[in-house]
């Protein structure tokens, strides 16, 4: 027999890499919805459709309804449930599957560690992507079902589902690098994202709800103009790319430690 080619070893690595994934996915599925991280999730994305309730009967007949939403947009969804999703999904499959030594299996098989980093990351960023940009829809349409105000909606659904893309990311990484991911996640959440970023304009320019932002006010008109200037679409892309790199580079190195069973708890 003939010795197999190039081609049919690189459709070969594909073929293997592809089942990995698929095998990998269906495990995170498994561990991040358990009935309490999925009561978490469910929580933190209706409570702004809950709000929008409240919105929709006590809104003045004068007020800027573009505005309104966009402020109420931008302070329940991408400041507190974007982050806080994208951190349960980041980091409970792997901080369980760390613990029970699963992880420790998945690192002696033959798959590429940057792999399953990457797999790890594609999930979470996909799902955090999703579960965001649909709790902006839900709460748009209730606040103004018959219009969108200036495209804020539309404006909204792009920058939530890019944000939580890269808080995913970066909470995947956090997951593989540090021990006590979740806890220190929310304190970047509540001081980063939260307290400083608000303090110190600089700090704009590394923040992923800054750069949400940037996004939602190229597609919009709604925010104010007097505003201070915060970094751009260009700043906020990099910024991502930058993010999801890095979390499979770090990631897949962390996997080649031997410490392995510390990883996320």
């Amino acid at each position: 027999m003939s010795a197999p080619t190039t081609r049919t070893v690189a459709l070969s690595r594909k073929a293997r890499l592809a089942t990995s994934l698929l095998a990998l996915v269906r495990l995170s599925v498994a561990r991040t919805f358990t009935p309490m991280l999925a009561a978490a999730m469910a929580a933190l994305l209706l409570l702004p459709m809950l709000f929008a309730f409240a919105w929709r009967a006590n809104i003045p007949s004068d007020a800027d309804i573009a505005q309104l939403l966009a402020t109420r947009l931008d302070q329940l969804i991408l400041a507190l449930a974007t982050p806080v999703t994208a951190l349960l999904l980041g980091t409970s499959a792997l901080s369980a599957e760390a613990e029970d030594g699963t992880l420790l299996y998945i690192v002696t098989t033959t798959t590429p560690r940057w792999w399953i980093a990457a797999s790890r990351v594609l999930f979470a960023a996909t799902l955090a992507a999703l579960l965001s940009a649909g709790s902006v829809a839900a709460t748009g349409f209730i606040t103004s079902p018959s219009e969108d105000p200036a495209n804020v909606i539309r404006a909204f659904v792009v920058a939530a589902a890019f944000g939580g893309a890269t808080y995913a990311a970066l909470f995947t990484a956090l997951a593989l690098l540090v021990r006590r991911s979740l806890i220190v996640g929310l304190v970047y959440v509540l001081f980063w994202e939260g307290i400083l970023s608000q303090t110190f304009p600089a700090i704009h320019y590394l923040s992923v709800r800054q750069w949400s932002l940037a996004i939602a006010k190229r597609l919009t008109d709604a925010f104010d103009a007097s505003a201070a200037p915060g970094p751009s679409v260009r700043v906020a892309i990099i910024g991502a790319t930058a993010a999801f790199v890095l979390a499979v580079v770090l990631g897949g190195r962390k996997l080649h430690t031997p410490r392995i069973t510390r990883i996320g708890t």
